[in-house]
Formats: C-alpha cells, sequence, structure tokens
C-alpha cells in the first residue's frame, strides 16, 4: 500500500475516534519511531527486564486459566442467586 494511501486511512482511524487512551498511545509511538530510526519499544529496559519479559512471552499462556466451575466456585460468595 502506498504511504499516502496508508496515510489517509490513518487519518480517517484518527477523526472517528475519541479514545483519548488511544490517541495518546498513537502520539506517544508516532514520536518514539519519528525521532529514532530503527528503534525499538525495548530498547530502553535493562538487562534484567529484558529476561524478565522473555521469561513473560515463553510462560504458559494456559497457566492461570481457570474452568468455568472452577471460576463460579472462587467467585460464589460474591454472586447473589
Amino acid at each position: 500500500m502506498p504511504a499516502s494511501d496508508l496515510k489517509k486511512e490513518l487519518i480517517e482511524y484518527i477523526e472517528n475516534t475519541n479514545d483519548e487512551e488511544l490517541l495518546s498511545l498513537m502520539k506517544e509511538d508516532l514520536i518514539f519511531y519519528g525521532k529514532v530510526k530503527d528503534a525499538d519499544i525495548t530498547d530502553g529496559l535493562s538487562d534484567e527486564q529484558l529476561k524478565e519479559l522473555k521469561v513473560l512471552s515463553e510462560e504458559d499462556e494456559a497457566k492461570d486459566t481457570m474452568t468455568l466451575d472452577e471460576y463460579k466456585k472462587a467467585t460464589e460468595q460474591w454472586r447473589t442467586k
């Protein structure tokens, strides 16, 4: 897709949202990536933070998942009948 078409599409998305948090995130990314060529969001992380991020990314995504029955039992005291 040509850059001009992509710009038009992005402008349309921006004009059609009132989500201030989303707009703020987009602005931060544009500023960050606009200033630094070949920048990566992890560039400012320490070695320890990078290791933790790697561990978390390799963690089983179902690690803390519970069944519906387990959820109902765990939240039973807060639900009304």
